[in-house]
């Protein structure tokens, strides 16, 4: 079984970072919230957090984003509409019906483009949009824990990521392909 990152995998670029700069771009008044946001996505990037300091960090910014769930609809439409083009077309085509995607993205992000992604089987985090709480971050260890719980007697061959923030799915994987900028290099 192959197991896929979305962000910078099959996603050029972190899609929840530019689903925030998209928002932002809506509603003005969460400017304010720009320097943290990098702030946590350059910490992200450089393997700097754990999932509880990541999940802390990411539910200062869930709550104000969130409020308006007719707002987050259309805005989740109108994102994929303008970035359906930045899915990789040679990763999308690497993925069979029965792999697996595990993302950190949010669920309510990813759902709307299910059906270009060639499979279900897709786990992504889970925040509670009307209380702006994170339930399940799908992060580091948790993305192993998940895989377990849902495909018990599934072995993980193959792992396609951008991150050693997914180092424990690597560690598991008997191969590991490491995608940069679109080009994807076997280190395990």
């Amino acid at each position: 079984m192959q197991v896929f990152d979305f962000d910078n995998t099959i996603y050029h670029g972190e899609s929840t970072f530019d689903f925030a700069m998209f928002i932002i771009k809506r509603k003005k008044s969460l400017l304010k919230y720009a320097p943290g946001i990098m702030r946590l996505l350059i910490k992200y990037k450089r393997c700097k957090m754990n999932a509880v300091e990541f999940q802390n960090e990411l539910e200062k910014f869930t709550g104000p984003f969130l409020q308006n769930k007719e707002f987050i609809k259309k805005s989740v439409q109108d994102f994929w509409q303008k970035n359906r083009k930045k899915l990789n077309p040679n990763m999308l085509a690497k993925i069979k019906k029965e792999d697996v995607i595990l993302t950190c993205s949010p669920s309510f992000l990813i759902k709307e483009i299910e059906p270009d992604l060639n499979t279900q089987n897709i786990v992504a985090t889970e925040i509670d949009i009307e209380k702006g709480k994170i339930y399940f971050l799908n992060f580091g260890k948790n993305k192993v824990k998940v895989f377990q719980e849902k495909f018990p007697k599934k072995k993980i061959q193959t792992v396609y990521t951008d991150s050693y923030n997914d180092k424990a799915l690597m560690d598991v994987a008997k191969n590991v392909y490491l995608i940069k900028k679109g080009k994807c290099t076997k280190i395990k």
